[in-house]
């Protein structure tokens, strides 16, 4: 039951019911939302379980546009980022990247880092990382070098300036011929050289025409000579008609020759022997024609001949 507050009481202080429930209440919805936010953040996760740090060997023609918080593609999703890129006094460049832990293995020793630009020609540069297929990174020293790839318009422009070296030159080379042309038909407008004066002098045409007409009245003149063409082959035709029938008539005597040939071979082998007996023959003949004149018989005086035909009187045989 409540009392009636005299005047001459003094004042109070206005006093809540349950102050300290709801102050308590609202440090523990704090701290929920607080561990909350760091567990969406992933705060608590990296605590816990860090993610994997990555060296990337930058090439030495530069970097590619690459900076730090540059993104790390890994088969075309977000797998890291980079955090710090060093660059050592002894010239060599490399970034530092933290790669999240599921994406750590794809990454492996093979993998390759290619530094892009995000739209081709234009965007922010990231690195794309390759999945690897020859066993896992040892990520206590995990290191990749990385290329840069070429912008498609630098490539452009390369070419364009290539064609424009090429192109240059040819085009001087051909306003100098087109020159050199120019002059060229003007003096034989002009009636310098040869063709100018074939173009200029109807001379030689003259010339010409008349060597036409001489060579139709030759050859007006080689007609009835070659009217007896037709039969000066017709007997060129008899002739080697005649021709092929001797040949035939060779070609069936040709396989006769060899038994020809064998029996002359034979007969001329006894030749010699019969021209020795006939030279003998020939010999004894022509003694006994000297003794024969020189007998009293056949009415010579018996005396010895002085023919050279005579033998010796020991070398006569009866």
């Amino acid at each position: 039951m409540l009392q009636k507050r005299r005047p001459d009481d003094p004042p109070q202080l206005l006093r809540l019911r349950h102050t300290d429930e709801w102050v308590g209440l609202l440090v523990v919805l704090a701290l929920a939302l607080f561990f909350g936010a760091i567990f969406e953040a992933g705060v608590l996760r990296r605590w816990l379980r860090p993610d994997l740090e990555l060296r990337i060997v930058l090439p030495q023609t530069g970097f590619g546009g690459l900076a730090v918080g540059a993104d790390i593609d890994v088969l075309g999703t977000h797998g890291g980022s980079v955090k710090q890129i060093v660059l050592n006094p002894n010239g060599e460049m490399y970034a530092l990247a933290t790669i999240e832990r599921q994406t750590d293995a794809f990454i492996q020793r093979d993998s390759t880092a290619t530094i892009r630009l995000r739209y081709g020609v234009a965007g922010a540069a990231y690195v794309d990382v390759s999945r690897g297929t020859k066993g896992p990174m040892d990520w206590r020293y995990a290191v990749l070098s990385a290329t840069v790839e070429p912008n498609p318009a630098d490539t452009i422009t390369a070419t364009l300036n290539k064609v424009t070296a090429d192109v240059l030159p040819t085009l001087e080379h051909a306003l100098h011929a087109m020159a050199a042309l120019d002059d060229l038909v003007g003096g034989i407008k002009a009636g310098q050289g040869s063709a100018g004066r074939l173009l200029t002098d109807d001379t030689l045409m003259r010339q010409a025409e008349d060597t036409v007409a001489t060579l139709k009245t030759e050859i007006a003149q080689l007609g009835p000579i070659l009217g007896m063409v037709p039969g000066l082959l017709s007997q060129s035709h008899g002739v080697l008609a005649n021709v092929q029938s001797i040949s035939r008539d060779a070609a069936k005597t040709t396989p006769q020759l060899p038994g020809l040939v064998h029996s002359f071979a034979d007969s001329a082998s006894g030749l010699p022997a019969l021209l020795t007996q006939a030279q003998s023959t020939t010999a004894e003949l022509g003694r006994l024609l000297t003794q024969l004149r020189g007998s009293w018989v056949l009415g010579g005086d018996g005396a010895p001949r002085s023919s050279s035909l005579r033998l010796p009187p020991r070398e006569v045989r009866p």
